[in-house]
C-alpha cells in the first residue's frame, strides 16, 4: 500500500510537463488521483485523457481512482470501459448516492500514493494545474489547496463559497485564504484523516484542523465541460451545517445569548407596561402588538430548537455507527 505516514517520502516531487509515462502503480506509487463521480458520463473520457497526459508528464508511478457515487446515467459503464483499457485506473462503485465527501473518503481509503490529489469530474478543476499543487509541496507543505483565480460558478455558489470561507476563518486554527475540493495531500495526513471516526466529515476543515502545514496555490477555474452542477440548495445547506457544527458550538451559544437578550427585553417591557398602567392609567396596546411579539418570540424559540436538533441529529448519527458508504463493486 505504499510508504504511507513518511513525511520525507520516497520521491522529491520534481516533475516534467512533457512526454508520457506507462509506469503502472506498484508498491511505491508516487501519486494517487481520486475523482468522485456522480452522473458525469459526458465528462469522463475527456477527463481521463487529460489526466493521463498530465500524470504521465510527472514521470512517477501513479494511479487514478474513480469513485462512482451511485450514478444513474451510465457513468459506471464508461468507467468500466476506461479501466479495461488503462490498468493504472481503479473504479469503486457505491450501492447508492452517499455524497461527495464519502466518495472522496472511499478513494482515500483505497489510495496507495505518497501524495493523493482530489478533483471534481466536471473539468472545472483543470488536470493541467495538478503540477502546481505538487510543486508547492516542495516548500514543505503537507496539504495544498488550489485557490481559483476566477470562479465560474453561479452567483448562488459563489455566495456559498464566500460564506464557507468566512465561517472557516472563525472556527479553524489556521488562517487559509481559500479552500476547494482541488487539493493535494501527503499520505501521512491522509492516514490521520482516516483515523477520525466522524460520520459527517467536512474534509477541508479536518485537513486544516489536524495541524499539518497547509498551503494554497492559485489555479485556473474553467467552465463546466458538460452537464449541470449536482450541488442543490439542500446539499449545500447540509454541507455548511456539517462545516459549522463539526468545528464549533457557536450556534448553541448564540441560541442561549438570544434567549437571554429577548427574555430580558420582554421582562423590561412587562415592567414598563405595569408602571405605565398604574401610574398613568394607560391601557396596554392591543392585539396587533401582542400578535407580533408572540410570532417573533415563537420564531426565536423554533430557531433555537432547530439548532439543538441539528446537533442532536448528528450525535444520533455518530452513535448508530453506520458506515459512511457501501461498495457494490470494485474494478
Amino acid at each position: 500500500m505504499g510508504q504511507k505516514g513518511k513525511s520525507s517520502g520516497r520521491y522529491d516531487f520534481t516533475y516534467q510537463n512533457e512526454g508520457t509515462d506507462t509506469v503502472k502503480p506498484g508498491p511505491h506509487t508516487a501519486f494517487s488521483v481520486v475523482v468522485p463521480v456522480f452522473n458525469e458520463k459526458e465528462n469522463l473520457e475527456p477527463l481521463h485523457t487529460r489526466l493521463v497526459r498530465v500524470m504521465g508528464g510527472l514521470k512517477r508511478p501513479y494511479e487514478i481512482i474513480y469513485v462512482d457515487d451511485g450514478s444513474s446515467d451510465g457513468s459506471f459503464q464508461i468507467l468500466k470501459n476506461i479501466q479495461g483499457k488503462d490498468k493504472r485506473t481503479r473504479v469503486i462503485s457505491f450501492t447508492r448516492n452517499f455524497g461527495q465527501h464519502p466518495a472522496i473518503m472511499a478513494g482515500l481509503n483505497a489510495a496507495a500514493g505518497e501524495v493523493i490529489i482530489t478533483l471534481d469530474a466536471d473539468l472545472q478543476n483543470p488536470p493541467e494545474e495538478i503540477p502546481k499543487l505538487i510543486k508547492k509541496m516542495t516548500d514543505g507543505y503537507e496539504v495544498v489547496f488550489g485557490v481559483f483565480e476566477g470562479r465560474k460558478h453561479s452567483l448562488f455558489r459563489r455566495a456559498g463559497s464566500w460564506f464557507a470561507k468566512w465561517a472557516l476563518a472563525r472556527v479553524l486554527p489556521v488562517n487559509i485564504t481559500g479552500l476547494s475540493g482541488f487539493r493535494a495531500v501527503k499520505a501521512c495526513a491522509v492516514d490521520q484523516l482516516k483515523s477520525l471516526n466522524e460520520k459527517s466529515k467536512f474534509l477541508d476543515g479536518l485537513l486544516c484542523w489536524m495541524g499539518y502545514k497547509v498551503g494554497t496555490v492559485e489555479v485556473r477555474h474553467d467552465e463546466r465541460h458538460s452537464g449541470k452542477t449536482k450541488y442543490t440548495l439542500s446539499k449545500l445547506t447540509g454541507l455548511w451545517l456539517d462545516m459549522v457544527i463539526s468545528f464549533t458550538d457557536f450556534p448553541l451559544k448564540m441560541a442561549t445569548f438570544l434567549g437571554l437578550i429577548f427574555g430580558t427585553v420582554s421582562l423590561l417591557l412587562a415592567l414598563f407596561y405595569f408602571i405605565r398602567y398604574f401610574a398613568f392609567g394607560y391601557s396596554v396596546p392591543g392585539f396587533a402588538t401582542t400578535a407580533i411579539l408572540i410570532t417573533f418570540f415563537s420564531g426565536i424559540q423554533l430557531f433555537s430548537l432547530g439548532i439543538l436538533g441539528e446537533y442532536m441529529g448528528r450525535v444520533n448519527r455518530e452513535v448508530k455507527n453506520k458506515p459512511e458508504y457501501i461498495i457494490r463493486r470494485e474494478l
